[in-house]
């Protein structure tokens, strides 16, 4: 018996496996993947960013030298109260594709930025003043420690 002409189905291509548990939830979710950005995309992001960090360096500068240091009354660091409001900021609408969170997010990266360098920077700095016991000490290291002083 003859049967009319059927094209035989195309042999199934070989999927490549995911990257990632993200990469392998969004197919199942029928999602599509997005694509890498390009040179000239990946360009203006980082150029956008750098400007983001250097807005917010030059901020911190401002607020350092015209208020008389970052701590808000010697006890509120503005730089790490900074971090926290960009940080919670980037949260708000994270999942729009044109809201500003991963703006927010750079932002807050910077604050953190000078925060850290704050730290650890006094902390290198208290550790210099400490006195160690080297065994070339002679006399009391209690009065060599204050003649340094002076």
């Amino acid at each position: 018996m003859l049967t009319p002409y059927r094209p035989e189905p195309a042999p199934l291509a070989p999927t490549v496996p995911s990257n990632s548990l993200r990469d392998w939830w969004r197919e199942l979710r029928g999602e599509l993947a997005q694509e890498a950005p390009g040179p000239m995309e990946s360009a203006v992001i980082g150029l956008r960013q750098n400007a983001e960090g250097a807005a917010i360096g030059a901020l911190l500068a401002l607020i350092d030298t015209d208020l008389g240091g970052l701590d808000l009354g010697g006890r509120i660091p503005l730089d790490w109260a900074g971090a926290a409001l960009f940080y919670a900021l980037s949260i708000n609408d994270s999942n729009k594709p044109d809201s500003l969170s991963l703006d927010y997010r750079a932002m807050g990266q910077s604050c953190t930025t000078v925060a850290m360098f704050r730290m650890v920077h006094k902390w290198r700095d208290a550790k210099k003043g400490i006195p160690r016991n080297n065994l070339q000490l002679t006399g009391d290291p209690v009065l060599a420690a204050g003649k340094s002083a002076f």
